[in-house]
C-alpha cells in the first residue's frame, strides 16, 4: 500500500474513530499461530462502523481481506498489503424471538463464536444448534462456509441473514435466495464480496435432557480429533464417498511431519503446531499430501482452509 493511500486510509479511520493496527503481527489472528506481517488491520465494531470502512476502502481503491477469529485461515510468511478487516470486535450480540409455539428464531450478530451461541441454546433448552460442539469460529463466518457436521449444517437451520454489500448497501436475504453447497453459501443475484452482518437461526425448544444426549455424540466425535492444539481445523474437503482424513491415513502421511507442522496422529486431516511450524511447513504437507492421493488413489483432495 503506497503512502498517500496509507495517509488517507488512516486519516479516515481515526476521524471516525475506528479501530486499527498497523505492522500487526498476523500469527496473533490464526487458530495455528503462524503468520507475517500485515500493513493495517481494521476492527470495525458495528454495521455503521461496516459500511464506512466499506466506502472508504472504496473511495481509496484498495482490496482487502475478511476474517473473522481466523480459524480456517492460513497466513503466508509475505507482508500483506492490502487492509485486513477483522470480525474479532464485530457486534455478538444475541436475541431469542418465538416464531410460533415450537420454533424459535435466533437472532445473532456476525462476531459472536459458535460456542457462546451454544452454550445460549443449551441453557434456554433450545435445540438444533447442537452439531455446532467442537467447531471454532464466528457465526457469520461458519455461514458463510455451511459449516457442520454429518447430521446437520448451517444450511439446515437458517432462517435468514443479514449483509452489506461492496457498496455499503445492506440486505436482508431470506434462506430463499440463499444456494447451500458442500462448505460453500452462495446470495443469488450478488456476485460480489459481501459481509455477513447478522444471522437468523431457526431452532425449536425441547428438554435439557436431549439436548445434553445430542451434545454427548458430538463430544464423543470430537474427542477423535486434536482440538486442545493449534490448528487450522479439517485441512481439506472430504471426498464424496470416503473421508479425507481416512484417504491421508492410507497413503502413510499420518504423523508426517515438516519442521514444527505436523499431521495429526489423532485424525489425518488436521495439521498441527507443534511449535515454530512455518506457512511454508504447512504448504510442503498439503502439496505432498495431494500429489500422492492424486498418484495412489486417483482422488484430488481439495482444501476447505483460505490461504492468504
Amino acid at each position: 500500500m503506497n503512502k498517500n493511500k496509507s495517509k488517507a486510509l488512516l486519516s479516515g479511520l481515526k476521524e471516525f474513530k475506528v479501530d486499527f493496527l498497523e505492522n500487526e503481527n498476523m500469527s496473533e489472528y490464526s487458530s495455528i499461530k503462524i503468520g507475517g506481517l500485515t500493513d493495517l488491520i481494521i476492527f470495525p465494531k458495528n454495521e455503521t462502523e461496516l459500511i464506512y470502512v466499506v466506502n472508504l476502502l472504496k473511495n481509496n481503491s484498495c482490496g482487502y481481506y475478511i476474517i473473522g477469529k481466523g480459524t480456517n485461515t492460513l497466513f503466508k510468511d509475505a507482508r500483506i498489503c492490502v487492509p485486513v478487516i477483522s470480525f474479532k470486535k464485530f457486534n455478538g450480540t444475541l436475541l431469542e424471538n418465538k416464531k410460533n409455539e415450537s420454533e424459535i428464531i435466533l437472532e445473532v450478530g456476525a462476531g459472536m463464536s459458535l460456542s457462546r451461541v451454544l452454550n445460549y441454546a443449551m441453557k434456554n433448552a433450545v435445540s438444533g444448534c447442537e452439531f455446532f460442539y467442537g467447531i471454532p469460529g464466528t457465526i457469520g463466518g461458519a455461514v458463510r462456509m455451511n459449516a457442520g457436521s454429518k447430521e446437520s449444517v448451517m444450511g439446515n437451520i437458517i432462517n435468514a441473514v443479514e449483509i452489506i454489500t461492496e457498496e455499503g448497501i445492506k440486505h436482508v436475504i431470506n434462506k430463499k435466495d440463499l444456494k447451500f453447497s458442500y462448505r460453500n453459501m452462495e446470495v443469488y443475484g450478488i456476485k460480489d464480496n459481501y459481509f455477513i452482518t447478522k444471522v437468523y437461526l431457526s431452532l425449536y425448544n425441547a428438554e435439557e435432557l436431549k439436548i445434553k444426549e445430542n451434545i454427548k455424540v458430538f463430544r464423543k466425535r470430537k474427542s477423535s480429533q486434536p482440538l486442545g492444539e493449534y490448528s487450522l481445523g479439517c485441512i481439506f474437503k472430504n471426498p464424496s464417498d470416503i473421508s479425507a482424513g481416512k484417504v491421508i491415513e492410507e497413503i502413510g502421511f499420518k504423523g508426517f511431519s515438516k519442521g514444527g507442522a505436523f499431521v495429526s496422529e489423532k485424525h489425518a486431516n488436521f495439521i498441527v503446531n507443534k511449535g515454530g511450524a512455518k506457512p511454508g511447513d504447512i504448504m510442503f504437507l498439503i502439496k505432498n499430501i495431494q500429489e500422492k492421493a492424486l498418484s495412489c488413489k486417483g482422488i484430488e483432495l481439495n482444501t476447505e482452509i483460505r490461504i492468504i
